[in-house]
Order: structure tokens, then sequence, then C-alpha cells
């Protein structure tokens, strides 16, 4: 198997190393896992779970590349590497970083080849995160370097190379690892070490630095580790806090886009180390700072914090950064407590349970204490007041005074939103707060509004339940248009039947318009009140009330005979009609005689018999088939049935026939001579299949 091209020993940019070729997929993943291993190996101490887990991903990468190839010869030019002939892009930051760190190191080639053991990449990476400044040297120049290894091969430069001189007049190393930290963050997010110089001790050029850079996963995660070393240094858990790195890193999260942020953050490996950094910087960082860092952490691990609770974390950050100055600390302290209290528990989708609303009351507790001038004074709106009220479930006089101060401002609606949306399935707070909302007088008064808001009126009805019956009543009575009116029937209707009782109540001595509505909603609650009557309403002048009579009747089978027989009697077509198709659907035993004499009736419409004739075959039964027979005008002849020309009645008849008796003695020839008959009426109800 071939070798991959390797390049020249000593590589220069000039020769080949600007190729426009796209570096493969599998060559640039190796180095871009080499360029974090080595990141790792500088941050954490050997034997940590992080670097083991970055080596062992260098070397399966590495395992699986040679598997394909002999070798990778890796040339190393100052912000650039050069593989197979192609030089890595300047612009990406892990590479260039990589080559830099080569590049101090006096490496000028780096070969890999097939078979390559653990022990001498482990030997590589440990000489590589050496300082190159130590007493050792760079790492290419050092002897002994690589002198025990078969697989694994360096050369250092010619020293006539001008690229690879060395950066005389460097400034030294930091004296404290949060400095060092910051320097290699800087010099990770600038485009070279000239410029990672001259610039890293400003935030805002290393946070436009680390924006731009494209989207990649693998150099988040090298600048959340910083960000995560230089926040556990500055705790105390592994140095000193100081201070000018915490300004510097204060002002890099500040100035980082927030999109940026949760994208770093995004990178992180699991929901626990992004909590982890969380928890640091909220130790450490400047009060805006952390702020940037709850939100965007809030957002990359699914967590929900309310806008009125950012609001408060918010006024908190001011009051620690700009706040008077005797109640600066107090309001930084309580700041830096809660909001750790709060991330801490961050374990469930909605936090809303005990830690959520502990660091709600924490909060309120803690606040800056003390007369305040009236400048100082923090006014907070009436809702917000209600809100976190809801969210901490707790009552007062200012929780009380902010519900009046609302519905001053006639924001009732405002009000019944926050009751409705309250945290908590027995929230005693909203409860409190419903029983003093929620009156019949103050349904009146929303009822009476010349626009009634229907969503907010729902809310009071769903809390007064029977309560509400006397003043939806009066509204449905005077209502002025169907819509009002559909709507305030639909909330009676949603109350049950302890509504029936009222509205029957009020039949005797209301208008023919609202009797009709209070039938209508007698016949939705489906509910005959004690000692009522609607025959009176039936025989009334009204057609238009007389017929919502006739359907509250027929609802009931004990009144649908009743309905019936004196429906048919009605001078008004369409309540006749009315009472017929019920009759078809249902028709008592009782009624059918009067079924009968009404298909006899000739004074009555064609259409309103044919009606009466397909209510008298599916009710009477077999005994019809002959009645059927002679409302078809068929009569016997020498050669079988003769029929007449077709009437809706006759059609009406004969249809019954063919779908209930087909198969009768008496029918099977009358069937016959419709199905041959001139007329297609006839014909087609013949053939009506059988039921």
């Amino acid at each position: 198997m071939s070798s991959m091209p390797e390049g020249t020993d000593s590589p220069t940019p000039a020769a080949g190393a600007r190729s426009v070729a796209t570096l493969a997929r599998d060559l640039a993943d190796v180095l871009v896992e080499f360029s974090i291993v080595l990141h790792k190996r500088a941050m954490y101490p050997l034997g940590h779970p992080h670097l083991q887990d970055s080596t062992t991903r260098f070397v399966e990468r590495l395992e699986s590349l040679l598997a394909a190839c002999d070798s990778l010869a890796i040339g190393v030019a100052r912000h650039q590497l050069i593989v197979a002939s192609t030089a890595t892009d300047p612009r990406n930051a892990l590479l260039s970083d990589l080559a830099r760190r080569l590049h101090r190191h006096r490496i000028a080639t780096l070969r890999f080849e097939r078979g390559v053991s653990a022990q001498e990449i482990d030997e590589l990476l440990a000489g590589l995160t050496a300082d190159p400044k130590g007493d050792q040297g760079p790492f290419g120049l050092q002897p002994d370097a690589g002198a025990g290894w078969s697989r694994l091969r360096l050369q250092p430069p010619e020293l006539g190379r001008l690229f690879l001189q060395d950066d005389d007049g460097a400034e030294s190393q930091p004296e404290t690892p949060a400095g060092a930290l910051w320097l290699g963050l800087a010099q990770l997010a600038l485009s070279s070490d000239g410029e990672a110089r001259e610039a890293s001790d400003d935030p805002l050029l290393v946070a436009r630095a680390i924006d731009t850079q494209p989207e990649q996963v693998a150099y988040d995660r090298v600048v959340l580790d910083y960000l995560g070393q230089m926040a556990d240094e500055m705790s105390g858990r592994q140095g000193a806090m100081e201070p000018r790195v915490r300004e510097r890193v204060s002002r890099l999260v500040t100035s980082l886009k927030p999109e940026t942020l949760r994208r770093v953050l995004e990178a992180g490996t699991d929901h626990a180390e992004r909590r982890r950094f969380a928890l640091s910087a909220s130790e450490v960082l400047a009060a805006d700072a952390v702020i940037e860092v709850v939100e965007a952490a809030a957002s990359t691990t699914g967590q929900t914090i309310s806008h009125q609770l950012l609001r408060l974390l918010h006024k908190f950050a001011q009051h620690a950064e700009r706040g008077p100055e005797r109640g600066r600390a107090e309001a930084e302290s309580t700041l830096r407590r809660n909001v750790a209290q709060l991330i801490s528990d961050w374990s469930l989708e909605d936090p809303n349970p005990t830690a959520y609303t502990a660091v709600l009351e924490g909060m309120v507790r803690s606040a800056p204490s003390g007369p305040a001038d009236p400048d100082e004074r923090l006014e907070c709106e009436p809702d917000t007041i209600l809100q976190l009220a809801l969210e901490l479930e707790c009552t007062g006089p200012r929780v009380e005074a902010a519900l009046d101060a609302l519905l001053a401002e006639r924001r009732t609606a405002a009000v019944v939103g926050l009751l409705r949306k309250a945290p908590g399935a027995r929230n005693e707070t909203a409860a409190a707060l419903w029983r003093q909302l929620a009156t019949p007088t103050r349904l009146r008064t929303e009822l009476m509004a010349p626009q009634p808001d229907f969503l907010m009126i729902e809310g009071l009805v769903g809390q007064l339940g029977p309560a509400a019956t006397e003043p939806l009543l009066d509204l449905l009575e005077r209502a002025a248009t169907t819509t009002i009116r559909g709507k305030a029937l639909r909330l009676l209707a949603g109350l049950g039947p302890s509504v029936a009782v009222g509205a029957a109540a009020r039949l005797k001595d209301a208008p023919w318009y609202v009797q009709r509505n209070l039938l209508l909603l007698l016949r939705m609650l489906r509910v005959w009140p004690a000692g009522f009557s609607a025959v009176s309403f039936a025989r009334h002048p009204e057609p238009r009330l007389r017929r919502e009579a006739y359907k509250l009747l027929l609802e009931f089978p004990a009144h649908r005979t009743s309905a019936i027989l004196h429906g048919l009697q009605d001078d008004n077509a369409e309540i006749v009609t009315l009472v017929l198709r019920a009759a078809v659907d249902d028709c008592p035993y009782d009624a059918l005689r009067a079924l009968e004499r009404f298909t006899d009736d000739w004074r009555r419409p064609a259409e309103l018999r044919a009606l009466a004739v397909r209510a008298l075959a599916r009710s009477s039964g077999p005994q019809a088939v002959s009645r059927l027979v002679q409302l078809t005008g068929a009569r016997r002849a020498l050669f079988g049935w003769r029929l007449d020309a077709a009437s809706p009645v006759a059609v009406a008849a004969i249809a019954a026939l063919a779908r209930h008796w087909s198969a009768h003695p008496q029918v099977t020839g009358l069937l016959k001579a419709a199905r041959a008959h001139s007329d297609p009426q006839l014909r087609l109800a013949a053939r009506i299949r059988s039921a």
C-alpha cells in the first residue's frame, strides 16, 4: 500500500503550500483532534477523564487513517500545516493554533507511520505541551527528542529558514495560571501570534474573533474548556483569584453575541459540564456577565426561567454594578447566592418546584434593606408583583394593593390571564385572589361593557359556577346580537343543570323572543324542570316561539307523542315539517293513527304527505302494507298491476314498499310493474334495495 505524500522535509509556504484543494475530511478530523488533545494537555492534569477521552479519540482517528495508508506526514509552516501537498486554511482557528504550537517547538515535519504506539504518541504530546522557553527548550531541538521512537519521527527546521525564526521579544509566560489560560484563549481566538500579543489585553477583540469563527463544535469545546478552567482558577478551587483576569473574562462574556455564547455552551459534552461552568461563573464573574451566562445556560440545558424572574435578576445586577454604594455588596451577594442555588437544582424541564420558589423567596427576603432615598426607590409594576406572588404562593397588603391597582385600571383581563396561568395545581394564592376577583357584581360590570371580553368573562364564570347564572341570564335577555346571545347560551349551558330552574322561572313574564332563547337553553341543558310545561308556548301566536317549543317537546320521550299529535295540526308548514321529520326518526305508536289521517288529508301539501308516508312505513310494521299499496294509486288489471302517473305520495309509498317489504306477495307484482313504468321516478323508487 502506498504511503501518503509527505512533502518536503522542511516545507515552506511557497512550495505548494497554498494549494486550493480542500483537505480530505479524515485528514482534517485527525488534525482537529490533534489540536484539541494538545489544548487539553495544557489544561488538565494527567489522568483527568477529559484528557483521557480526548487522547483516545485522537489515537482512534489516527489508527483509522493509517489503516488506509502507510504513513501520515505533516509539514509545519508558521500558521499552516501542509498535508499531501495541501495547506490548511490559516483562518481555521484550531488548525492554525496547532501549527503555531508545533512551530514554537521548532518542528518542521512530523511523520506518523502505521503501527505507531500509544506510548510514542503520549511522549510526543508531553513534549509539545511543555514550555518551549523552559530549561529544556523547544521539543524539536532537544537532542534526545524521539530517540526511542520507531514509528514516529520529527524533524527540526533548517536554521536558515526565516519563517521558522523565534519570536524575539515575545512576552514572557504570565505568572498566574489564570493569566496563562487567558493568553492561551486569546492566542486561540486571534489570527496570529503578533496579533494575540498585541490584542490579548482587549477582551472585546477576543470576543469579536470568537464571534466571527465559523461554527465548529471542536473549536467551541476548546473555548469552553478555557473559560471553565479560568473560572475554576479564579473561584479559589485551584488557585488564587486574579482581579485583572476576572475583569477580562467578564468583559469577554458580556461582549460575545448571545448566540455565540449559547453555541459555546452547547459544545459541552453534557448538561453537567454546562452547569459546572455556570456555577463557577456565578461565583467569580461580574454581575452582568453572570446574567448572560445564566440565560445562555438555561437555553442550552432546556430549562425554563420566567420573564419576571429574569427581570428581577437584571435589577439585582444593576444594583450590584451601578446602584447606591451602600447596597452594592448586598445586592451582589444576593444575586450570586440565588443564581447558584437556581443552577444547582436544574434537573427538571420546569424548575417551578421547590428550588425555583426558594430562589424567589430568598431574593425577596434578602433584598437590600433599610430606608431608601426617593430617587433610589425601585417601583415595581402591579402585574409583576402579582406574578411573583403567584410563583411564591404568598399574599399580603402589597399583593392586594397590586390587584386593586389593576382592577382600577380596568385591567381585569390581565389579572384573569395571570391567575389562569398560575403554577401549581393547588395554588392557594391564586385561589385567594380568585375569591376577591370573581364576584357576581364584577361579572355584571364586565358583562355591561360595550364589547365584553368573553375570554376573561369565561374565567370569571368558571370560578363563580352557579353564582354566575343570574348575571348571564340578564345578558341573555338584553343581548342585541346573535353573537353575544350565542356566547351567553354557551356559558350558561356550561354551568350545568342547575341553570334550568332559574331559566324556567323567567319564562312566564319574558317577551316572546326571550322565551325562545330560554327554551333553547333548556334544550341545550336537556333538563325538564319540575312543574314546567311547554304546551302553552307550543300554542303561542308567534310561530318562531312555537317552533322552539316543539323542538324542546320532541327532545323528551315523555312529551314526544303530544308534540307529534299537536304539531301535525299546526298551520305553519315549517313546524309540520319539523314534526314529520322527527316522526320519521322515531314515531310513538300512539301517533300512528294521526299519521294515517294526515296521509289521507288531500288539503295538505303532497311533499308533507310524502314525509308522513315515510314515517308510517318505518313505524307501523307489516300491517301498513295494505295502506301503502293504496297510497301508490295502483289498481289490479287483467294482466297485472296498473299504476297512474307519479306523485310525491305514490313515489314515497313505492320506495317504502321496495325498502321494507319487497318480498311480500302483495308487493312483488306491484314493484315489477313500477320497474317497467314509463315514469323514471317510479322506476327509481321501485329499485331501492331492501333494508
